[in-house]
């Protein structure tokens, strides 16, 4: 026997016997008296030595253990912060059964197993923490979801964020565990200096780790006086980064200790994804703000006015009232004195008027023309409000403004009150005009056409036929057949004279009301094709102009749709033209808008291309079906080379890409000759015919072909 014992002794797991019914230790080799620190064994039960118990243990294994026949199982001992593989079988001890256990330390394996276990939880965890961040949903919504995970996940106190602006941090989230204390609203406007010795560690993209908050008690006296005074023993931060920019961080708060070492794995990965969502959020929100914010004077743009109307447009409005500003001779100031002046015009204005009214209730609804919308206000109150804005144009030298007003004390129908408003501001716009004849833009215009600024009236001439559409023919380079036709429209005044477009275009644009007008034609050139079909003729196409205003109208494109089926005609019979333009390129906002038009398979067509300029964008950023060359270009393409280089280069780039191209103002042979050798497709011009009437039209050109 005494030689089995030097062999247990030699060998290195820990081996012991004990009574069965007593408990009573009968035998331990030497590395378990070294284990557990002991020399004798006399009066020492196995549960006292072994376990640290007072009591024998309540997983004992006495009853499971049988002779010649190992019984295995695990344990963790708390007593020695171990853990092991353990084998026990029933042995004799001097006539009486005995236990005899085995116990194999497997701490090391045992952590590793447990630490790799962590790790695939943490990995599982941040793609939970993934998921959540691309949820659709408002950003306070993912980042409190998030919060929640990760503080549930840690068993942590608190798990929050802080967002850096300036000098100055908000904690902006916070997540408490069940009965901790919130402390978000007592950490706003913070000086980032309580930061100051984790910057270097966060500028490295590395967490800062406080195991005890004891230890930095000397070596940042303010940071421990802020921790400690939110009950904070140990914490784990992590940076949010932007573009090497430190935007804020992400931290927790008393995690377990256990927790505290696979933190700063989960938090460098969440923080890279939470900073991302973060930057993605606040930029559809300033993209939000800016669709809905004129960028030069920072009031509301001509989107929010749509929108807001839209939504008052189904209530009843009390003690309401509108105020329609429009600044005078923008345009003047613009030519005479450059564009950076007219801004300051605009932006001076904006002062002006966020000087009385409230500046969230003041839009930009054109380039010119604000509305105020004023709601709850007196009469009294408003018509004061008013009179101080007229003074303040009063004394202006440099610029003056035409304001119209109207309130009302129950009002269902905001529409009513804009337009009320809108023609008093008509009205104050053509008293200027006429006092002031030489300005550039209204010098041309009198009473006769101003009178055309009401819709009433408008309307009224519309039906009387006193905008007749005229026809002017395309016809084919090739064979100088009928090709295609523009309509054109003129106006027949009191005294049944022919009034070019020229002098009444521009009224109409100026109102907003050209709308009317364009889609009057685009349904006489509807009912033109139909009838043609209807005859048995061969029909054409024909390009209807539609002005800039129009376009951006609310529900432009479904007007357009329902008009057009109404007649059931081929939408390859119409082109939907609208003008390149002298003075700026097509906006954004027309590009989009004539993106979803061609979508709807109407065919677009880009007039007066080259006034002043070619604007070769206008190939990149839309598709488009036909183009024509104003006759800027073409009048002197005779004689000048530079011009024909253009020409030729226009007609290269258009065949490639599919476009049909016209020379407009084609008025001598000479012309035409040159045009043909430079491949143009279409001619339109004098040449052929100047813009003839319907029947004229229809004698000349369609008994032809």
């Amino acid at each position: 026997m005494q030689k089995a014992f030097e062999m247990l002794d030699a060998i290195s797991e820990l081996v012991y016997i004990s009574d069965i019914e007593s408990y009573d230790l009968l035998y331990l080799n030497k590395p378990g008296r070294e284990k557990f620190g002991t020399d004798s064994l006399e009066g020492k039960k196995c549960y006292q030595l072994l376990q640290n118990r007072d009591r024998p243990c309540d997983f004992c294994t006495n009853d499971c253990l049988v002779y010649e026949e190992a019984y295995t199982w695990e344990y963790y001992n708390p007593s020695v912060n171990g853990y092991y593989i353990l084998k026990d079988s029933l042995i004799d001890w001097e006539g009486k059964p005995a236990r005899f256990e085995v116990a194999f330390e497997v701490t090391e394996l045992e952590l590793q197993k447990k630490s790799l276990e962590r790790l695939v939880k943490s990995a599982s965890l941040i793609i939970d923490c993934a998921k959540i961040l691309h949820q659709s949903q408002s950003l306070e919504t993912i980042v409190n979801k998030l919060l929640d995970t990760l503080g549930s996940f840690l068993e942590a106190e608190r798990v929050y964020i802080f967002e850096i602006r300036g000098l100055r941090m908000d904690n902006t989230y916070e997540w408490c565990a069940p009965g901790v204390q919130p402390e978000k609203d007592n950490l706003q406007d913070m000086d980032i200096d309580l930061m100051k010795r984790w910057r270097p560690s966060f500028h490295r993209q590395e967490c800062v780790v406080i195991d005890n908050i004891d230890e930095i008690q000397d070596i940042s006296p303010k940071e421990y006086q802020v921790l400690t005074k939110q009950n904070i023993h140990s914490l784990v931060a992590a940076p949010l980064l932007a573009d090497g920019n430190l935007r804020g961080y992400i931290g927790v708060d008393n995690p377990p200790e256990k927790n505290i070492q696979h933190i700063p794995l989960i938090f460098s990965t969440i923080s890279y994804f939470l900073t991302s969502i973060i930057e993605k959020q606040e930029t559809e929100k300033l993209l939000r703000k800016l669709s809905y914010q004129d960028t030069l004077t920072s009031v509301h743009n001509r989107n929010r006015f749509i929108k807001d109307i839209d939504k008052l447009s189904g209530q009843t409005c009390t003690d309401i009232g509108i105020v329609y500003v429009d600044l005078n001779g923008l345009k003047a100031i613009n030519d005479n004195q450059g564009h950076s002046y007219g801004d300051l015009a605009l932006t001076n204005t904006v002062t002006k008027l966020s000087s009385i009214f409230s500046k969230d209730r003041i839009y930009r609804v054109g380039g010119d023309e604000f509305v105020i919308i004023c709601r709850p206000i007196k009469k009294d109150d408003f018509d004061s409000c008013v009179w101080s804005l007229k003074k303040s144009f009063i004394n202006n030298q440099e610029y003056d403004a035409a304001i119209g007003s109207t309130w009302s004390s129950q009002c269902d129908n905001i529409q009513q009150l804009i337009s009320d408003a809108d023609e008093q501001r008509y009205a104050d716009k053509k008293a200027y005009y006429r006092k002031n004849p030489q300005t550039s833009r209204y010098r041309y215009i009198n009473d006769q056409f101003l009178e055309l600024n009401n819709p009433q009236v408008l309307t009224k001439f519309l039906a009387e036929g006193q905008f007749p559409v005229y026809l002017q023919p395309k016809l084919s380079f090739s064979d100088r057949k009928l090709a295609g036709a523009e309509a054109l429209v003129r106006y027949i005044d009191k005294h049944q004279v022919l009034v070019a477009p020229s002098q009444f275009i521009p009224v109409l644009e100026s109102s907003h009301l050209i709308y009317m007008l364009d889609f009057y034609v685009f349904h006489s050139v509807c009912n033109i094709l139909k009838r043609w079909i209807d005859e048995g003729q061969e029909v054409i196409p024909i390009s209807v102009n539609f002005s800039r205003y129009t376009l951006t109208q609310t529900n432009f494109l479904q007007n357009l749709k329902n008009l057009w089926k109404s007649y059931d005609i081929s939408q390859n019979l119409i082109q939907i033209e609208i003008t390149e333009g002298s003075e700026s390129e097509l906006s954004a906002e027309i590009v989009t808008i004539l993106k979803e038009v061609k979508a709807e398979g109407f065919s677009i067509s880009i007039d007066d291309f080259g006034v002043k300029y070619a604007n070769l964008s206008l190939f990149t950023s839309m598709d488009f079906d036909v183009l024509k060359i104003d006759k800027s270009l073409v009048e002197d393409v005779a004689k000048n080379t530079k011009a024909q280089l253009l020409i030729q280069t226009i007609v290269e780039l258009c065949k490639k890409l599919g476009i049909q191209l016209v020379a407009e103002g084609v008025e001598t042979e000479e012309q035409f000759q040159l045009l043909d050798r430079l491949s143009c497709d279409l001619a339109q011009g004098y040449l052929f015919s100047k813009p003839l009437p319907l029947d004229e039209f229809t004698k000349r050109y369609l008994a032809a072909i």
